[in-house]
């Protein structure tokens, strides 16, 4: 009798440990799946704050207004960015600061969009990333080329 409710006991332990387990994995699971949505939201909130800047062309106005958006994503992406997105946006942010009013070399700045795009996907979904990675897509960009000021 006393060994039957030994076996009841442990058998009613081991389904509530086995809950636990599965309510925690379950947990687990929602908190990467509402990180990686909050993380495309700010990487497409950068890839359109670059288009912006990109757009603004000669436009004062449209200007500080891309400045702006395109600061205030910065700010959210320094919080929830891989290493490899946050390298990539400094290397797309010094190439910009250097090239300030001046004529830039497109290609250059196409193949930092390239790589920033690239080590977002890794970030959101690594195994997706790296099929598309091993077909050799290279992503395009809207950038016109800046107009050279006047003498």
């Amino acid at each position: 009798m006393i060994e039957d409710w030994i076996v009841v006991v442990c058998g009613v332990v081991a389904i509530v440990i086995v809950l636990t387990l599965l309510f925690f994995k379950l947990r687990e699971s929602e908190r990467r799946s509402h990180e990686s949505t909050h993380k495309l939201r700010v990487y497409t909130d950068l890839l359109n704050a670059i288009t912006e800047l990109n757009l603004a062309g000669g436009d004062p106005y449209k200007m500080d207004i891309a400045k702006k958006n395109l600061a205030m994503t910065l700010n959210r992406l320094n919080l929830i960015g891989s290493s490899g997105v946050l390298r990539s946006t400094s290397d797309l942010l010094d190439f910009l600061n250097e090239h300030k009013d001046k004529e830039y070399d497109t290609l250059r700045l196409h193949n930092i969009l390239n790589t920033l795009v690239i080590e977002a996907r890794r970030d959101l979904n690594p195994s997706h990333a790296r099929k598309v990675e091993e077909a050799h897509v290279r992503y395009r960009f809207f950038a016109p080329p800046k107009n050279k000021p006047g003498p």
